[in-house]
């Protein structure tokens, strides 16, 4: 008898272990990636004419600022708000590429096919930057011999830094705004994403590229994954002293801060996340407490400027709090008040510029551009 219950306990334990790695290796999944792009719908489009757009009421519909909206085959901006009743809100709008909406579409901080002439305006190259890895897509803007690089986040696209441009190109900075591996179009040396642990490779390939082609010294600019490809970037590169000032937006400085919101967010116990990140970290070779860059916040030796929505779902504000709070002789944090995740210069696009360019101003970098970006819907 007793012979059958430890081989009855035996099997169950076995059972666990299993069920254990199961769940462990699934969650590590939806850490590691890759990602689904977003669905292009769920925002109903109820009329439309050459310069505005009638939306069924929604919550991101009554958000003020400037937004994009994108729907299989084309896209737009949104601006402010004409008119509105119980169910419906008229909006400025300017119709950038295909034919206009005709029933759902997706609002969102970006529109993931844009380009820095569909959407602002303004003229650029496409070039493809050498990398360890192979060549990398990228879009060139010229200015002057103070190069920003931009780095935007997970899942996202190049489009995502374009809200942002204009208070560079105000301050005539040549604007890079890369790409990095597992992007679209870039080369896949690994599957899915690792934080910054590997793509800070990336950033410094870029760099490379910019000083080898006119750039004196280079601000770093890193949206979400991009704040913390960054980061990593500035503590691990040898090119990091070139690097005059730093700009991140919604920064991931914590990715088990980001996991644990998540994994809240869905009704999972913290066990569930703090095995997928184990198992994720075996797979990838992560070490994640290597990338909270509260930790090493003596390692920093760069003036950084940190735009935080106070509603962010996605990385929560504590993140940059607790990194501004490490380093306040160094790091400048503004929150935005009601601004989710890497929203900020969609809330106050105006505000966001102008705060922009006096840091940079502050910091002597850049100069006053002769002329100014404006496509607000």
């Amino acid at each position: 008898m007793i012979r059958i219950v430890r081989r009855i306990l035996l099997v169950a334990a076995a059972l666990l272990i299993l069920a254990a790695a199961g769940v462990g290796w699934y969650y590590s999944n939806q850490i590691l990636g890759p990602d689904q792009h977003p669905e292009r719908r769920g925002q109903a489009v109820l009329a439309h004419t050459d310069s505005t757009i009638t939306l069924a009421v929604t919550p991101k519909a009554l958000r003020p600022g400037q937004w994009a909206i994108e729907w299989p085959g084309g896209y737009g901006a949104v601006g402010d708000s004409l008119a509105g009743d119980g169910g419906a809100i008229t909006r400025r709008f300017r119709l950038l590429s295909g034919a206009p909406p005709e029933t759902t579409a997706r609002l969102a901080g970006f529109a993931f096919d844009a380009n820095p002439k569909t959407w602002l305006g303004v003229a650029y190259q496409e070039i493809r930057i050498p990398s360890r890895i192979g060549p990398l897509p990228a879009w060139r803007i010229p200015g002057d011999s103070t190069w920003a690089i931009f780095v935007h986040g997970r899942a996202a696209s190049r489009a995502e830094v374009l809200r942002q441009l204009p208070g560079y190109l105000d301050r005539g900075l040549t604007c890079l705004v890369i790409s990095y591996r597992s992007d679209d179009g870039a080369p896949h040396p690994e599957s899915g994403y690792r934080m910054g642990w590997t793509e800070w490779q990336d950033l410094e390939d870029a760099a490379r590229f910019a000083l080898a082609h006119g750039a004196r010294d280079i601000v770093t600019v890193g949206c979400s994954m991009g704040g913390g490809i960054v980061t990593d970037f500035l503590r691990h590169s040898s090119l990091r002293g070139a690097v005059r000032a730093a700009v991140l937006d919604a920064p991931a400085l914590d990715w088990e801060a980001v996991f644990a919101r998540a994994a809240e967010d869905r009704g999972l116990p913290a066990a569930v996340t703090s095995l997928g990140l184990a198992v994720s970290s075996m797979r990838s070779g992560i070490r994640w407490r290597d990338l909270t860059q509260a930790e090493h916040a003596r390692e920093f030796d760069t003036p950084i400027l940190i735009f935080h929505g106070d509603e962010d779902g996605t990385v929560p504000i504590a993140v940059s709090e607790r990194f501004a709070s490490a380093r306040p002789d160094l790091v400048t944090l503004i929150r935005v008040p009601r601004a989710d995740h890497v929203e900020s210069a969609n809330f106050e696009p105006a505000t966001y510029r102008l705060a922009l360019s006096a840091w940079l101003a502050a910091h002597g970098i850049g100069r006053t551009a002769t002329t100014v970006v404006s496509r607000a819907p």
